[in-house]
């Protein structure tokens, strides 16, 4: 997937190489005027098969260029060999070319002058991500994260990368409102935000409302347009309304504490978050009509809240959920603890829908992928109901706000002779 031999070549940055070989001085000029009204990265089909494009990156030297790493889907463990660019001689350009899945959809970052010293831990992996820089040349970014700890990526998405139609407003369709709140846990002494969405006509009388609960609601609000999902989907008769509850920890650090099967943040939850959110908007008790779901992090801690409190919990969103926490040498804690629950427990009444990407590769000492399908594996074996997917991509928002849309369906089965709701 990623390997990358020295002698594969962008055919656009062999001709700029054979001109200027030929004496013609102005190919460079001519090819860097072409790829700041396009935009990079260069995308070339190359031979027959469709099903994968070449792909280059480029870097424009600014005088002081030693090295350059780019780093997409995950971030390299080991030798960071196959993710240098390389340098033509005598010029500013720097490139690197990879055959990738024409239905990849991704983000990236570049690293100029990179220590080329490997990760040998997750956290070095968080704690270095924001020495890291978008690609100048690629008009497509987004910021990652929320302060303090905000930086932007950089997107790649190649032509045959799935449609995400359902995170675009539309014109005509009905719109909910959204309302921002913050929370100062009494049980987990750290304030709390969480904003939250009723749709179009939403009303206290009548039935009490299907309750969704999103973990790094931040990100999925701004990143996902989640409540344009929702409106989406209610419009199209694809799902039935929701009230949507956007859960946001204060900063990733507290995230890092907070998410991954913290029990006073289950406490949190049911004592503090859900009963406040009873008493101010119109939800249902019933646990089947209550989805909690969440992305990494999130999907782990979604999932351990349904475990420890099936009966407010009973459906459940796991997208790329870090099944693999704790890792390995967590004293009073076995490495893929929360699969060994499930696994050592009765069966309880929850649902779940799951997935992650195909191009999710183990970060130093975990596998997220393996992790992530040991835990599917455990939970049909003891008669959960699962929907599983595996889409092309990495642990990547921009992937997750696809996907999200498949995740929310799945709980809301269409009759064979209806016809889906419209893309």
């Amino acid at each position: 997937m990623f390997a990358a031999e020295t002698t594969l070549i962008s055919p656009r940055i062999a001709r700029v190489a054979a001109a200027l070989d030929a004496g013609d001085r102005q190919a460079l000029d001519v090819f860097w005027k072409e790829v700041e009204e396009s935009g990079t990265p260069l995308m070339e089909q190359v031979g027959p098969d469709d099903s994968r494009t070449l792909v280059t990156f480029l870097w424009r030297d600014p005088g002081d260029t030693e090295n350059v790493v780019v780093l997409f889907c995950s971030a390299p463990s080991g030798d960071f060999s196959e993710f240098r660019m390389d340098h033509l001689p005598g010029t500013d350009l720097w490139y690197r070319s990879y055959f990738l899945p024409s239905r990849l959809r991704t983000t990236y970052l570049f690293s100029a002058n990179d220590a080329m010293v490997p990760f040998t831990s997750y956290a070095q992996v968080l704690q270095r991500l924001p020495e890291y820089r978008p690609d100048p040349l690629n008009p497509r970014d987004y910021t990652l994260m929320g302060n303090p700890n905000e930086f932007k990526v950089s997107v790649l998405e190649l032509p045959g990368a799935p449609k995400q139609p359902w995170n675009i407003p539309r014109r005509g369709v009905p719109k909910g409102t959204s309302r921002m709140h913050t929370m100062d846990s009494e049980i987990l002494g750290t304030r709390q935000h969480v904003t939250v969405h009723v749709p179009p006509g939403y009303t206290t009388d009548g039935d009490a409302y299907n309750v969704f609960v999103l973990f790094d609601g931040w990100s999925y609000y701004n990143f996902a347009a989640i409540t344009t999902v929702l409106d989406n989907l209610l419009y199209a008769g694809g799902i039935p309304p929701y009230v949507l509850v956007m859960h946001t920890n204060e900063d990733q650090d507290v995230r890092a504490r907070e998410l991954p099967c913290h029990e006073p943040f289950s406490e949190f939850l049911n004592r503090e978050l859900m009963p406040w959110v009873h008493r101010n908007y119109h939800i249902t008790s019933d646990p089947a009509r209550t989805v909690v779901g969440g992305s990494c992090f999130g999907g782990l801690a979604a999932t351990y809240a349904a475990f420890r409190t099936p009966g407010r919990f009973g459906n459940v969103i796991s997208q790329s959920g870090s099944f693999w926490w704790p890792g390995k040498d967590v004293p009073g804690r076995e490495e893929e603890w929360l699969t060994r629950q499930f696994e050592n427990s009765p069966r309880l009444p929850i649902r779940f829908s799951m997935d992650i990407g195909s191009l999710e590769r183990a970060i130093v000492d975990y596998d997220p992928m393996t992790t992530h399908q040991n835990m599917r594996d455990v939970l049909v074996a003891k008669g959960y109901t699962v929907d599983y997917s595996e889409y092309m991509g990495g642990h990547d928002m921009i992937c997750w706000r696809g996907t999200i849309v498949e995740r929310l369906l799945s709980f809301h089965p269409r009759p064979k002779d209806s016809p889906a709701p419209g893309r």
